[in-house]
């Protein structure tokens, strides 16, 4: 991962490891506000807001078992209930509510 940061120009952050380390994360890199809790408080916001203003859109991503997209970002947001389907959902909303794509590098076996 170190040869990856480096070649990419970033840095490696640690975040708090509570359900929301996604959220943290985006936080984290977020420069209009002057603290990280602001971000966060910020990002939230904007997720639920586009959640609710576009959910006949993101219905179109997830099966009809799931139930409204908008009510599976509010149970991830305020309670930290989430499966694959939310999860995979509130990396789409966030770059649509931020208007910036998302990029997740991840390390496996020793490969990204």
């Amino acid at each position: 991962m170190d040869d990856v940061t480096k070649s990419l120009n970033v840095t490696l952050a640690h975040t708090l490891a509570d359900g929301h380390c996604f959220l943290h994360a985006v936080a984290l890199q977020l420069n209009e506000t002057p603290s990280t809790m602001q971000a966060y408080e910020f990002l939230m916001k904007a997720i639920e807001t586009e959640s609710k203003t576009n959910k006949n859109h993101y219905r179109n991503f997830i099966d009809e078992n799931s139930g409204r997209p908008d009510l599976l970002v509010h149970k991830y947001l305020h309670n930290k209930i989430f499966d694959h389907t939310a999860g995979d959902l509130i990396l789409q909303i966030t770059s649509n509510a931020l208007q910036k794509p998302i990029y997740i590098y991840s390390e496996r076996d020793g490969g990204i």
